[in-house]
This record gives structure tokens, sequence and C-alpha cells, in this order.
């Protein structure tokens, strides 16, 4: 009769050891992908939006019509006529199918539009939420100030007009197109884009 072997306890105790090494790596390398998965879709996002504005600024200096229709310029206005809510909301926004990749809540404003009182460009690195930074348009859909910066404004796209004016009729204005990286600071994709 043949005598039945199985593994010794410190075998399976070394099996076990080896699993759980290979686990908590997976863990760190797939974090730390979910994580540069985010900075990308936020950048993409803002590349996205400055492609979307340099090509409806075409149609409007040629005269035509634009989707969605506040952003026409045979409107009266500011920029946060356009800079709002309209442009995600719905299926007929240009940017209805954008997601904020750091938060789920629809709540939270996607674009916030700047348009400062003397026309600066901001820094990369500057803090998305900082108080100094005077934005009017926190994304409501009918484009009134900003009455307090979001706590979270990671991922959010920024639209900062430089121009000395912010009227929706010109066909001139000048605008700073980024985004609020990971660490709620500002990262810049284009430095301006004639509006």
């Amino acid at each position: 009769m043949k005598k039945s072997e199985g593994f010794s306890l410190i075998e399976l105790l070394v099996v076990v050891a080896i699993i759980g090494v290979l686990a908590a790596v997976g863990i760190v390398g797939y974090q730390q992908y979910i994580d540069n998965t985010k900075a990308d879709v936020a950048k993409t996002n803002a590349q996205s939006l400055e492609r979307w504005v340099s090509s409806t600024q075409l149609q409007r200096s040629g005269g035509l019509t634009v989707s969605p229709a506040n952003c026409n310029v045979q409107g009266s206005g500011t920029l946060a006529r356009c800079f709002d809510q309209t442009l995600t909301n719905g299926t007929n926004g240009p940017l209805a199918k954008f997601k904020n990749p750091y938060q789920t809540a629809t709540a939270a404003p996607i674009i916030l539009l700047g348009a400062k009182a003397a026309p600066g460009v901001l820094a990369n690195g500057d803090a998305c939420n900082a108080t100094s930074l005077p934005f009017t348009d926190g994304g409501a859909a009918d484009g009134n100030a900003l009455t307090a910066w979001p706590t979270d404004t990671r991922g959010v796209l920024v639209v900062n007009n430089i121009s000395a004016t912010d009227n929706i009729t010109l066909t001139t204005n000048s605008l700073q197109i980024g985004y609020c990286d990971s660490n709620n600071q500002f990262q810049q994709v284009n430095t301006s884009v004639a509006f």
C-alpha cells in the first residue's frame, strides 16, 4: 500500500506569501494605471475643447450658424452665454459625451469660464480653486456668476478669457484653454485661441 503525500504547511505558506506579494504589486500597478488614465482623459477633454473652439471660430467668423445657438455672434452678452453647461447638456451639446474622470457627481461643472477683470494668462500650477482667480461662470446653464469655487476641481476644463473685452458678438475674443489636474492645479493646453 502506497502512502499518500500532500503539501507540508511550510510549502503552503510559501505559496500564499508569493501570491500575496504578486497581488500587492499588481494592485499598486493597477492603481497607477487608473491614475494615468484619468490624467490622460482630462488632458484629452481639454484638447478636444480647444479643437471645438477653433472649428467653431471658423464658422463664427464666416457668419455661419453654430451649435449651440448660445455661441452664435447674433446674440448679445458675454462669453459666459456660450461656455456654460449648454455645451455639455443633453445630446445636442458639442461636449455632451464628455465625462469628468475624477468626479462622478453630475452636478459638478465640467467647464469654468474665466473672464478676468484685468485680463491675464494663468500659469501652469496655479491653484484652480483659488479665490484669486475671479471666474464668472461656474458652469450654470444660465451663465450666472460663479458664487463659490467647487471644492474639487480635478478634471474641470478651464476657459480663460484673456481679451480686454468680453463680448459674444466679437470673433476676436482670445481664450486660454486648459484643465485642472489631479492636484487641483491648472495645466495649460493653449495660450491664446481666437473665438
